[in-house]
């Protein structure tokens, strides 16, 4: 069985690759190629446990994840996990991989997949108010998809400026990061605006003058009672698209927006569906994206590694 480490990971498949397997997952799964059961979801006090299976033709796999708020005040990642990969006809294991890694790469993949289709080409700045482990990914991958030459950053957590340079700029020297006093300086100065926090309420004001001719995805919020972006980012949306249907149900942003009649049901659609052929979209309209993850993400990327790391 082969094990594959964060960096292991990392050195084993390039972000171009990864945005590949995962585009090509989101197509499996639009399609029903892929067979993706409710995945379960247990709060415990303030931590979070995610068991999240995936079952495809030729591999299935399971990702047991744990989110531990606390692990940040005793030095310890947030986010722990493992992902198993098994062959679909036997069930023999045949990976075991780090989830956290994982998780970032295909997430930061939906995302750039995302901004690929609601951003404009010509767009010269992207924010990141969240500067963690995802807001590290989303930017690095954002580059695989646009060729942009500036990045505004903001982050609750100002001890986390070094690493997120220092990670960001490894991959990508030639970017012009600049980190701003607050997020509302992020979204004034930015063309597409990435929300990469665990933050409960909006992460900027609700104001018409930073919302308006901006694009938005949001990738940290995942519990009913979060709302990553604020109102009027969804009212004055078009369409809202979702790179899984289940989100529908699970995350406040997007119930919040149902249930208050911002976006209509029948402009509500998943990123998949519109890779697939099965929904159309007018470009000129404008999307903002709400990503929640799927389990078919992982199978993808997951089966990708193993195949690259086994013809090696």
């Amino acid at each position: 069985m082969i094990h594959l480490s964060a960096s292991q990971i990392q050195e084993c498949i390039s972000p171009s690759e990864v945005i590949l397997a995962v585009r090509a997952g989101l197509i499996s799964e639009s399609k029903g190629d892929y067979f993706i059961p409710q995945r379960m979801h247990i709060d415990q006090d303030n931590d979070t446990h995610l068991l999240m299976p995936a079952f495809g033709k030729k591999y299935n796999c399971t990702k047991l994840v744990s989110v531990i708020p606390d692990n940040k005040q005793r030095g310890l990642p947030i986010i722990n996990g493992t992902v198993i990969l098994n062959d679909a006809t036997t069930g023999t294991p045949l990976a075991l991989m780090d989830a956290p890694m994982i998780t970032a790469l295909r997430t930061a993949a939906v995302g750039a997949i995302g901004m690929d289709i609601i951003a404009p080409k010509e767009i010269d700045a992207i924010g990141i108010i969240g500067c963690g482990f995802q807001g590290i990914w989303q930017t690095i991958y954002a580059t695989a998809v646009r060729d942009f030459k500036n990045v505004y950053c903001y982050s609750r957590s100002g001890n986390k400026y070094a690493h997120y340079l220092d990670d960001v700029l490894s991959k990508c020297p030639d970017l012009d990061i600049t980190i701003c006093k607050s997020p509302e300086d992020v979204v004034q100065a930015s063309d597409v605006v990435y929300a990469c926090t665990n933050s409960v309420a909006p992460v900027f004001e609700n104001r018409n003058s930073l919302v308006s001719g901006k694009k938005f995805i949001s990738v940290g919020s995942f519990k009913k009672d979060m709302q990553e972006l604020p109102d009027l980012v969804y009212q004055q949306a078009d369409y809202l698209m979702l790179d899984a249907d289940a989100a529908r149900n699970e995350v406040g942003d997007v119930i919040n927006t149902i249930d208050n009649g911002w976006i209509p049901h029948d402009k509500i659609f998943t990123l998949g569906d519109l890779l697939s052929g099965k929904f159309e979209l007018d470009t000129k309209v404008n999307v903002v994206f709400k990503s929640v993850g799927m389990a078919a993400f992982d199978l993808a990327l997951a089966s990708a590694l193993y195949e690259k790391s086994s013809s090696r």
